[in-house]
């Protein structure tokens, strides 16, 4: 099928709708931004909305690492965790939550370098790299993928400079050397990717003068370039240096090994101390894999170790005999009816058999209308295949796990690959070697984007984006962008999923940047807009600082679902403690800017926030609300740090809380909504006895950023004075207001 086509849509049968065209049943768990003209306050004001984004992420989590082999357990995904911020009705906290993700544009952490280093081996001519590096600057290193650019490029960057090292954005220009980048003393600057474009273009001039700004700064930076990379090579010598081969590939994998077995607790081995592993390993670094396999190969076999895996399940992702076996088992299945449902489960492997089995048929059905056009020349046998016979076949197993559920988790019945690496294994192979099935395969996916079923739309969503490493503009013209375009909240998850892949290739963030900032343009559909803004806040390709800023220009609207994308994105950056200072600094700028649509847009965002957010903390009964607990971490220090930047002016955490929830309680659009939330505030605490002190605080100062207190003292007796209202909160809470006003 030409790129430059249109994809063809095939009739359906009369008593077959097409998959991407079928009507849609009516919303049951869709969130009432789907209604059609949905409601911003009330979406901002109502906790029950912060569960639905809340399950959104975590069905996120459990699509990705369905698709890139991580299991961890029968238990549902959860991405909340105590002491820590995170969403109302979020589920029962854990101690650490699943991450999936490149390295994030913006610093990188440090307990990610450590681990970098403590991993890294080095290539033939490290030495000479970091003799460069220290001469010049400025470093293009230039390797083939796969070589350990990434890893070689943070081990140079985080021992040559030691205030840390930032991943620059992914669409950085280095033919301007003005490019707008903070250049800082001691530290280092990583590029992951030079687009082929900016590359033929680059001129040993443009790179002298970041050599210039670089060694005026007293920093450096490392880009990296792909082998297949055009450049001017005569031109450039002075600053590229070519990755050698590298120099051991076993010490790779027994330095992975060696650092899980550190940091699971277990005595420092030899992979030779265990001689189950040497065939496997002799064969897998026998041959070209690339660095982040045998990176995982050494964890792998450190979880084999520690009882979490078992040597058959590593065998399965990394021998040659397994990728056999596995064409043999693919090519050997019987009929279209076993294979569609072999696609299907790689979509959605881990879900309940009905949904999976639903999925199968109706791939089977446009596989059949793909072969045989002709309806009236189509038969199926319905009771032909037998569940356990079709799971057998499958090596699949059918085992119980706990589901969420808009009522709540439920344990159910799911279906599964046992090799948890064969749903993308299953993908790929029809897609490398099936031409004729990609019509049908993408048409397929894309009905299931618009599936009643969050958890489908979103494994929808992500097969597509697994499919789009191979052609992303084929995938982001006939399946991404139609699904932005319905301007829908259902479809929307399905363009997030589908993005959250190709977003995690260095290569393909500068087009997916540029893809969202044309998509941000007025001129663009309302659905891509919104899609856009959705986005945002999810995928690592921009600092926060460059996402707040796109957020502002989409602030500036009167659409409800732009309005509610916005107001989601700025809830899902303040979840992230890093993120939540810059956060708080661009909603106090925000709530008095000019435009009236950008004021009502940030007002919004802070009503979402103090009903949204809540912590888990150690001693209390209740959740504590999060902006009240961010705002006593500040109270109870010594001396609290100013860190939120308002334009020339620094706050500190709980000055900036103060300040935004005044403005909420003084706009008189939000103020009923927002006394509404201090009173479910003051509730809790009347059950909470440690909330009660903070809470009256807190308060305090929000009075004294109004200038007057009798609009809430008056809320207050109003509360207690209903049926059992919180008389002894309010009498506390009045006591700590009397005592504030008349401290000398």
């Amino acid at each position: 099928m030409s790129d430059e086509q249109p994809e063809e849509q095939p009739e359906p049968a009369a008593d077959e709708p097409a998959a991407d065209t079928e009507a849609k049943p009516p919303p049951a768990e869709q969130p009432d931004e789907d209604s059609d003209e949905p409601d911003a306050k009330a979406s901002a004001s109502d906790p029950t909305q912060a569960r639905k984004l809340h399950q959104d992420a975590r069905a996120m989590e459990n699509a990705l690492a369905a698709l890139l082999g991580e299991r961890h357990g029968n238990g549902i995904g959860n991405v909340f965790v105590a002491n820590t911020i995170g969403l109302v009705d979020a589920g029962l906290p854990r101690a650490s939550g699943s991450r999936h993700g490149s390295l994030p544009t913006g610093p990188i952490p440090a307990e990610s370098l450590s681990r970098v280093i403590g991993t890294f081996v080095k290539p033939a001519n490290y030495d000479e790299l970091r003799r460069r590096l220290r001469d010049q600057w400025l470093v293009l290193l230039r390797a083939p993928t796969g070589w350990g650019r990434t890893a070689t490029a943070l081990n140079l960057l985080g021992v040559e400079c030691a205030l840390g090292v930032d991943k620059l954005s992914p669409d950085t220009d280095l033919r301007s050397p003005s490019t707008p980048i903070d250049l800082s003393g001691d530290r280092g600057y990583l590029l992951e990717a030079l687009e082929f474009d900016q590359a033929a273009a680059l001129s040993e001039f443009s790179l002298d003068l970041w050599r210039l700004r670089l060694e005026q700064s007293k920093s450096r930076m490392v880009v990296l370039v792909a082998a297949e990379t055009p450049l001017r090579e005569r031109e450039l010598a002075a600053y590229l240096v070519d990755g050698a081969q590298r120099a051991d590939d076993q010490a790779l994998v027994l330095s992975h090994f060696r650092t899980g077995l550190r940091a699971a607790g277990l005595p420092a081995q030899d992979l030779a101390d265990f001689p189950e592993f040497a065939d496997l390993v002799e064969e897998v670094v026998s041959r070209t894999l690339r660095a982040h396999d045998l990176a995982d190969l050494g964890r792998g076999l450190c979880a084999v170790v520690s009882g979490d895996r078992t040597i058959e399940d590593v065998r399965l992702q990394y021998a040659l005999s397994a990728e056999s076996a596995f064409r043999e088992w693919f090519e050997g299945l019987p009929d279209n009816e076993h294979r569609a449902f072999a696609i299907a489960l790689g979509s959605l492997d881990g879900m309940p058999l009905a949904t999976v089995a639903e999925a199968g048929t109706a791939l089977a059905k446009l596989i059949q209308a793909a072969e045989i056009p002709d309806p009236h020349e189509r038969t199926r046998a319905v009771f032909a295949i037998r569940t356990q016979d079709l799971v057998e076949r499958m090596d699949a197993e059918i085992t119980s796990t706990v589901e969420d559920s808009e009522l709540g988790s439920l344990a159910a019945e799911v279906v599964r690959f046992r090799d948890p690496h064969r749903p993308r294994k299953v993908l790929e192979h029809v897609w490398r070697e099936y031409p004729e099935a990609h019509g049908v395969v993408r048409r397929w996916l894309r009905g299931l984007g618009s599936s009643p079923d969050r958890h489908v739309r979103i494994r929808a969503g992500v097969a597509v984006g697994l499919l789009s490493l191979a052609e992303f503009d084929h995938a982001r013209r006939h399946v991404i962008e139609p699904w932005a375009d319905e301007n829908d909240y259902w479809e929307r998850q399905a363009v997030i999923g589908a993005l959250r892949l190709p977003a995690m290739e260095p290569d393909l963030q500068p087009l997916i940047t540029r893809m969202i900032d044309r998509w941000l343009k007025g001129k663009a559909a309302t659905g891509r807009r919104t899609a856009a803004v959705a986005a945002l806040a999810t995928l690592p390709i921009m600092t926060t600082a460059q996402v707040l800023k796109r957020l502002r220009r989409a602030a500036d609207t009167d659409e409800p679902r732009m309005i509610i994308s916005v107001a989601d994105a700025v809830t899902t950056l303040s979840l992230e403690d890093d993120r939540l200072d810059l956060v708080l600094g661009a909603l106090l700028l925000w709530t008095r800017a000019t435009r009236t649509t950008v004021r009502d847009t940030a007002l919004m965002c802070v009503l979402q926030l103090i009903v949204y957010l809540q912590v888990s903390e150690d001693g209390s009964t209740d959740p504590w609300p999060g902006l009240l607990w961010v705002a006593d971490l500040d109270r109870r220090a010594d001396d609290p740090e100013r860190r939120v930047a308002v334009g020339a002016h620094r706050l500190t955490r709980r000055e900036a809380v103060v300040q935004l929830i005044a403005r909420a309680l003084e706009a008189q659009y939000f103020m009923p909504d927002a006394f509404k939330v201090v009173q479910r505030w003051v509730k809790t605490a009347q059950r909470d006895n440690t909330q009660l002190e903070p809470l009256g605080a807190l308060l305090a100062d929000v009075v004294g950023a109004i200038g007057s207190s009798g609009t809430v003292r008056s809320h207050l007796a109003d509360w207690a004075r209903a049926r059992r209202g919180p008389v002894d909160a309010v009498t506390r809470l009045l006591a700590v207001l009397d005592r504030e006003e008349n401290r000398p």
